[in-house]
Parts: structure tokens; sequence; C-alpha cells
């Protein structure tokens, strides 16, 4: 059973839950339990997924295990002996190859290790935990999906030494086959259009709004946290008078609505509705996913 690992940002959380949820075709789903993992995975039971969560030191090894026992497995129901002769028999080869490599496509098992969000307050250090992260599940994955814009592995050392982990990586992106930029990119469906949206505020001062970008909000006393002290010097300054609030259906924070006006009244900011879409993200996945078949074959 092949095995998608996914690295994720905690900023797009909300869109990795959305994607898993709707592939019927995931038998087994593992998290990486660490403190910012909680929230996910209620998330996902909420969509009845049914995720195993294990700390990293004990699940790769467990992911490990799994995939020498579906190796050494011997052919033990009748219909499987019957099979095992038939690739014996060098006209029925081909016949046996395609139900194994069906058999084969029937699950998929899928690792997502979420990274916190407050790592982008040191771009190298994000890169570093990324990559390092990627490294490790490189040895128990088929290939590795990074949830991820830009801002996780921009640097062209580390891209080089993404392609040295023996391991494909795929990237999200846009309809125009381009890396999205970041986290804003993805909610709103790409590059071109998260140009667009800059443009339409006429050279102003802006910040994008999920639900997870405005999730430090939920936190008793905001006001007196680090997130805010780093932010509000510079949304105090008047340059800052615009919030694009992306709204998708899918979204399920019911607290959205309530953290964008509070959010804009705390900066005097003027709330600009917006749409988005998970399309960046599906399609992603199912290029990742598709590709990882191909090559299980």
């Amino acid at each position: 059973m092949p095995v998608l690992s996914v690295v994720a940002c905690e900023m797009l959380e909300d869109e990795l839950v959305y994607v898993l949820s709707k592939d019927p075709e995931i038998k087994r789903l593992f998290v990486v339990e660490n403190r910012n993992s909680f929230r996910f995975v209620k998330k996902l039971r909420s969509e009845n997924l049914k995720p195993f969560t294990f700390s990293s030191d004990r699940l790769y090894p467990i992911i490990s295990e799994i995939n020498r026992e579906s190796l050494r497995k011997p052919l033990q129901e009748p219909s499987d002996n019957f099979l095992s002769k038939l690739s014996n028999i060098p006209f029925c080869k081909k016949i046996y190859d395609f139900i194994l490599n069906k058999e084969k496509k029937q699950g998929l098992t899928v690792v997502v290790n979420l990274l916190r969000k407050d790592l982008h307050s040191d771009i190298d250090l994000l890169q570093s935990e990324v990559y390092l992260n990627a490294r490790e599940m490189s040895k128990i994955s088929n290939g590795i999906l990074l949830f991820y814009g830009k801002c996780g592995f921009s640097s062209e050392k580390m891209k080089a030494e993404l392609q040295q982990l023996g391991c494909p990586i795929y990237f999200l992106r846009d309809d125009g086959r381009n890396i999205v930029d970041d986290c804003i990119s993805v909610a709103l469906g790409g590059n071109e259009i998260y140009t667009k949206t800059m443009l339409s505020g006429n050279g102003k001062g802006a910040i994008y709004a999920t639900p997870m970008v405005l999730s430090d909000l939920n936190e008793t006393n905001y006001r007196s946290s680090e997130s805010y002290k780093k932010i509000s010097k510079y949304l105090t300054s008047p340059m800052y008078s615009l919030l694009f609030k992306i709204n998708n259906q899918v979204y399920k924070d019911a607290n959205f609505h309530r953290n964008a006006s509070e959010f804009a009244k705390i900066f005097n900011m003027k709330i600009i509705n917006v749409n988005g879409t998970m399309k960046v993200a599906i399609n992603s996945y199912m290029e990742a996913k598709v590709d990882i078949y191909k090559n299980t074959e």
C-alpha cells in the first residue's frame, strides 16, 4: 500500500482536513503527535476520519514495519494462490500483474506532520524544520507533499537538498503550474488571483484573513499575547487600512466572522470580502497521489 506523507503548515490545516475528508481511498491515516496536532485531529474526527496519533519516534518505526509486513506477507487465500500460479505461466503473467497492481491501488496510507505556524517568525528556522521533517519522512514514504508556499523552501540550497532525498517531493501549485507564494495564495486559488486581489487595494496596506490567520483571537487575553505585540508594531500604522476576509463555505470556524470584525476594529481597518477556494489544495494533493500510484505500479 503506497505511503503519501504530508509536511504541512498549521496555517493550512483547514485546507488539509478538507482534502483528506474527500479521499475515500485512504485506508490508514496517521498524524504525528505534537503540541499543535490536537486541534487538527479534532477537526479530522469531526469529518468522520479516524486518525492514529503517535509521536514521531514511535510512528515512523510503525510505518516501516507495516511496509515490511506488506512486502513479505505470504499469499494465503485460495484466490491468491490461484493468482500466484498464474504468475508462473508466461501468457498469464500480464493478467496477474494487472490484478496485483489494482490491489495495490485499492488503498493509501497517509502520514501527516503538522508544523506550528509561529515558525514563520524565523524563515531560516522554518525551512530547516521543513527539511529535517521531510528527510525523516522520506525513509517511510513513496512521496512527500509539502503543504507550504514558497516560504517553506524558498532557498536554492534547500531545494537542492530536497531533490537529494531519494523520494519524490510534491508542491502546492496553481492552475498555471506555479508553486504558490504562501498560504494566502492557496486560499485564494493561486498567485495570479493573489496579485489581482493585492492590486484591488490600490496600494493600501492590507492583511489577508482566513480562520487560521485570525485563530489567535480565540485565545484569552489576546492583547497581552506575544503574537499581538509583534503585529501591533506595524499594523497600528495608518498605512494598513484593509482587511481582506477570505470567505469559503468549507471553513467551519464559528468564530471567524467575529474574529474578523474584532481584528478590523482593533486596527481600524475596513473589511473587504473576497471568495476563497480549495482548488489549489485538492488539485495538488490529487496530483501527488496519482503520481505515487503510477510510480508504485
